[in-house]
């Protein structure tokens, strides 16, 4: 009777244990899923997660089958984190730029780079000089967007539609420093950009450009 008692209370100490680990188990598990969650949601909060989000799944959807990622996707997350990164860097003069728009400024930073025979940071170092990374910006004298292009430029270059359009933009400042640069040189070419034929100082233009560079 002492034994059959002695073994009741331990079976029931044995499962009181065992209910009392597995509510605790719940309880830590739900813990760590509302932070999960609450960690998804800041990021969601944050400009350009779609293009992070892709490389995320790519990378994810790799390490889960144990393959290594191909060229072509390889190349396509290298090309995705460029241009966030690119767009970032216009960012920092306009924190008010959309995720969208810093999708967009990197791609067309790197588009433009490669056909006009530029560096990224170049173009990205008169965005900020010119514009402080605003879309829509005006000038006084009437010049538009990012890269403060006069709008007669758009018969030269034949560009269709605004200049307010982030890739339009883009690619006439872009066409037009390169011009300037093959026909001047580094130096003159940039001061150029700003002074065009007018007879003023482009020095202190040159040098705010390659400040912005090393920025």
């Amino acid at each position: 009777m002492v034994l059959k008692t002695q073994v009741s209370r331990l079976m029931g100490r044995t499962l009181l244990s065992g209910l009392m680990g597995t509510a605790y188990g719940l309880q830590a598990r739900l813990s760590g899923a509302v932070l999960i969650l609450v960690l998804i949601m800041a990021l969601f909060a944050q400009p350009g997660f779609a293009a992070r989000l892709g490389i995320m799944k790519t990378m994810t959807a790799s390490a889960v089958s144990g393959e290594d990622l191909s060229d072509e996707r390889r190349e396509t997350a290298r090309n995705m984190t460029e241009r966030l990164y690119w767009g970032r860097q216009v960012a920092s003069s306009n924190p008010s730029l959309t995720g969208r728009e810093i999708h967009e400024i990197g791609r067309a930073v790197l588009k433009y780079s490669t056909e006009y025979g530029l560096p990224p940071n170049l173009i990205v170092a008169v965005i900020k000089v010119e514009s402080s990374g605003r879309v829509s910006a005006v000038s006084p004298k009437g010049a538009q967007g990012l890269m403060q292009v006069m709008p007669f430029w758009k018969r030269e270059l034949g560009i269709e539609g605004t200049l307010f359009v982030i890739d339009n933009n883009i690619r006439a400042g872009a066409c037009i420093l390169s011009g300037y640069i093959k026909r001047y040189g580094y130096r003159e070419g940039i001061a150029r950009y700003y002074r065009g034929s007018m007879n003023v100082d482009g020095q202190p233009y040159y040098e705010k450009v390659q400040r912005a560079m090393q920025a």
